[in-house]
């Protein structure tokens, strides 16, 4: 099976007789074998047709392909091209709940102020300051700690 940029899979014409001049495109060498792989326009050995990332055999599933170098779907683009959590950097599942704040997703458990690490709830107000989320209440200590630092310049 083969999934070419976002279709559903599609049956792969596996029957395909080598000639003299089929060569393999993942390890370049002469396909001697009675029958041979078709992905798209290039020819395949069985054996070399494998996941770009996990190096997993993809004789079985379906996956999509990238250039020349085939991913699995069920096993490694969820790792690879899941949406992640701004706050932990890891995938996050599409059954799972977050929270946004602007174009960031967050598990819920790390939606949670950079200064005292309360976790923010439904409703609370916050602020994303340089990617950090603060909480309403550390976000007006640190502008007032500011204030004193630099005061406003008069003329």
């Amino acid at each position: 099976m083969v999934n070419t940029g976002g279709e559903a899979c599609k049956n792969l014409p596996l029957s395909v007789t080598a000639t003299p001049k089929s060569v393999c495109e993942g390890c370049q060498r002469v396909i001697s074998d009675r029958f041979l792989l078709r992905l798209n326009d290039s020819l395949w050995h069985e054996q070399c047709v494998q996941c770009a990332s996990c190096k997993e055999p993809l004789q079985t599933t379906c996956f999509y392909r990238d250039k020349n170098h085939p991913s699995r779907i069920s096993s490694c683009s969820p790792r690879l091209f899941a949406v992640k959590c701004g706050g932990c950097l890891e995938a996050i599942a599409p059954s799972e709940l977050v929270m946004r704040a602007q174009k960031s997703v967050y598990h819920l458990r790390c939606f949670c102020c950079c200064v005292c690490e309360r976790r923010l709830q439904k409703g609370d107000e916050f602020v994303l300051k340089e990617g950090q989320l603060l909480c309403k209440g550390d976000y007006e200590k640190e502008r007032e700690l500011l204030s004193l630092v630099s005061p406003p310049c008069c003329s």
